[in-house]
Order: structure tokens, then sequence, then C-alpha cells
């Protein structure tokens, strides 16, 4: 894999919770932005006056008045999740079945650019690199990475995204890439509507784990995509964090009515964020763009660096916010 570039990314600020009871005072580190997690119009014009307005890394602290969230108010963001999640499935599997075709057949350029759209798919359910351990191992199997397997990219067990790819671009072994198509297209095809919501079941801990994803989808992009450790010979890192960011705006529009009455300010805070990254995104060529991000200019690449770590940053409180807090607790 390459090495990570030489641009120093943002840190993300520690967060601190203290006290206990039923309410707990949350300062974070944040600024304002605009009102909607949608992406608005002022992306597409690349600035609005909010987003110029503000500087990142405000010194300004946005106070939180944490109450426990209860299970009852998960059932319905995790319903919607679920039926989202089982949408992008649905138009996964035959954009896998039209990359099998194009491999089978030999046309390695069609191949590459129905690899791309779907891994697009799959990476705006949340699941960049298995991240947070989602569908457990047969999530492992369908995007993770050959780091840590004996053997790294020679190894059986790596399978699945990241395989194909590197058949298509590094290896250009059409075969190979035949057969991987297809032990991709029958992984994803076990990830059946039953299975989707046995992982996600509504029980404390499964609900505590569930909402770290509004945070841990961007954090794993600026470790594995920024650093273009995720990179198999495709050059797609910039679709990879614009699907990112299309996973986590869904997750934070789920949370929304819960955070609003907790953080007011996180909201349009991380609109602005995420506003920001799909700018910065569309300047380096945009969503589909195929390009090596070690040759970005050093501005844009400064910016989009900035960009998704001032996210994470914004992203961090809701963590904590969202916890479900056991009845005597502390």
């Amino acid at each position: 894999m390459r090495p990570a570039p030489p641009i120093a990314l943002f840190c993300v600020t520690a967060i601190l919770l203290a006290g206990c009871g039923t309410s707990t005072r949350l300062t974070h580190s944040g600024t304002a932005g605009t009102t909607t997690v949608a992406r608005t119009a002022a992306t597409e014009q690349r600035a609005s006056a909010d987003a110029t307005s503000v500087e990142p890394n405000s010194s300004d602290e946005v106070p939180m008045d944490v109450v426990p969230v209860v299970q009852s108010e998960f059932l319905r963001p995790l319903a919607q999740y679920t039926t989202y999640v089982e949408a992008l499935l649905r138009k996964l599997r035959p954009q896998l079945a039209a990359l099998h075709r194009a491999a089978v057949a030999g046309d390695r350029g069609a191949a590459q650019h129905d690899w791309l759209l779907a891994h697009i798919s799959w990476l705006e359910i949340g699941q960049d690199d298995n991240a947070y351990g989602a569908f457990g191992q047969l999530g492992e199997a369908i995007d993770g990475k050959a780091d840590g397997l004996p053997g790294t990219i020679g190894n059986p067990s790596f399978t699945g995204f990241h395989k194909v790819e590197l058949d298509l671009w590094r290896r250009d072994d059409m075969a190979a890439a035949a057969t991987d198509s297809a032990k991709l297209a029958s992984l994803v095809g076990q990830l059946t509507p039953k299975l989707v919501k046995s992982d996600l079941p509504s029980n404390d801990t499964a609900l505590n784990g569930w909402v770290l994803r509004a945070h841990e989808i961007l954090e794993d992009a600026v470790r594995d995509s920024l650093s273009q450790d995720d990179d198999y010979g495709s050059n797609t890192d910039l679709s990879t964090i614009a699907a990112d960011v299309t996973a986590t705006r869904e997750m934070v529009s789920l949370l929304e009515p819960l955070i609003e009455t907790r953080a007011p300010k996180i909201i349009p805070a991380v609109a602005r964020d995420l506003n920001q990254i799909d700018a910065t995104i569309d300047d380096a060529g945009g969503p589909l763009a195929v390009r090596d991000l070690a040759t970005l200019p050093a501005r844009t690449r400064q910016a989009l660096d900035q960009a998704v770590s001032q996210a994470v940053e914004d992203l961090a409180p809701i963590s904590e916010l969202m916890q479900i807090i056991a009845p005597g607790a502390t």
C-alpha cells in the first residue's frame, strides 16, 4: 500500500464527559453552520455566507445538556436505517451481476466502471472496510482489507471488493476478476433482510454500538482512505469518501430529532462540514473521478484533509450524547 502523504491530518479532539445523573454538561469545541444535514444548493455553488463566515476549529464552546436516551427512542430511526440498508442492497445486487458479466466477457473498462458503481452502493451503507464490525465476518469478507492476513493479498481469505479491485487494476487478470466477482456476489447474497435485522438487534449494547457509526464512518475514512491504505489500484478514494459522507449524512439525519433536543448546534455544524467535504471533492474532480490522492495539488489535498477531520471532530459528541445509560448507572 502507498504510505500516507506527507501532509499532516488535523487531530480529532478528545471529548470529555463529566459528571453523572440524569443530566450531564458536555462541552465540545465546534462551530455552527448551515441549518440542515441535507446537501444544499450552497454546496453546488462552492460557498455560502454561512460556510465562509465561520473559521474551522473555532475555540467557541458549545454547551450540551446530556439527557440519557432510552431504548424506545431508537426504535424508529433503527427501523428507518434497516429499510435504507435493504434498499441499497437491492440496488447493489444487479450492479454486481453487471460487474460479473463484464469480467466474464473480458471487458476490463466496463468491469472497472461497474465495480466502482457497486462499491459506492456498498459504502453508502456505512460499511467501509468493515467499519465497526458490522455484519461480522461476512462484512469482512465483502469489503475487508488484506492487512493482518498471513500472506496478505495472497491469502485465500482475502476476498470481496478489494480483491476484485486488485484483479482489475493492478493485475489485469480478467479470469480472476470473473471468479472473484462471482464470489463477491455470493457473499452479498447472504445479506438477507433477516440477517440485516439480526445485525441490528434492539438491545442497549447493540444500539450503543449502532450510534457510533455516525462518527466512525468518517473516522475510518481518515485512517484508511485519506492515507490510501484501502486503495488496491483503482485510485477511487474520492468516491469512497463521498460515499462515506452519504452514509454519515443518513445516520445523522435519522438521529437528528434526538440530537437537536440535547445539543442543537451539532446539526448545523455537521451539515456545514459534510457540505464542505462535498464541495472539496467536487473541486478535486467529483465523486466519480479516478484520481490518485497523492497527485492532488497541495492546497486541494490540505482542504480535503481539513474538511474531513473537522467533520470527525464535530461528529464526535454524538457518540456520548446517544448512549443508553442503564437505570442507576453513573
